[in-house]
């Protein structure tokens, strides 16, 4: 009997834990929950910074409470395939395509403390980022969010600022 009541109450302490865990964890990215519109995606390079989506990228962030992100990324004046059929884009076209666009998927812890969104990629146009767990130091000012992503656009560092929508 005594090790029942004593298997229950570490049962319960545990429940209560994880109630407690809970609040906070999901307060630690509350800030960040919505949908936020791109506002430009740069890179510094040579000293001066280059738009890595032309001027006027256009893009979706979405955070959702339950720990799932869905983002896309898109330089604004895309060609449109002379075919009209998406499957039958010219090299020069295609190539235009793949390197005018970004977008991944999956979930999103947030180190509030340390100021870093961590991305669980489970798929992007980027392959080489399906699987990867990403790390990028965030600040938000007002309705903006500006993080910095890892070295993988060929330029080094990129910055990234989304504007909240409303």
């Amino acid at each position: 009997m005594k090790a029942t009541l004593k298997a229950l109450r570490v049962v319960a302490v545990a429940i209560l834990a994880m109630c407690i865990a809970t609040p906070q964890a999901r307060a630690q990215s509350a800030s960040l929950v919505g949908s936020w519109s791109l506002v430009s995606l740069t890179a510094t390079r040579s000293g001066t910074e280059e738009e890595l989506l032309g001027a006027h990228p256009e893009g979706l962030l979405m955070f959702g409470n339950d720990g799932r992100y869905a983002l896309v990324a898109i330089r604004a004046n895309l060609p449109k395939l002379a075919s009209g059929n998406r499957l039958q884009g010219t090299a020069e076209e295609n190539a235009s395509i793949a390197q005018g666009n970004v977008a991944h998927f999956g979930t999103y812890t947030v180190d509030a403390a340390a100021h870093v969104i961590v991305f669980h990629i489970q798929r992007s146009t980027f392959p080489n980022w399906d699987a990867d767990v990403q790390r990028r130091p965030y600040t938000i000012d007002g309705d903006r969010l500006t993080y910095i992503t890892p070295g993988s656009f060929g330029y080094g560092e990129a910055k990234v600022v989304w504007q909240r929508m409303k």
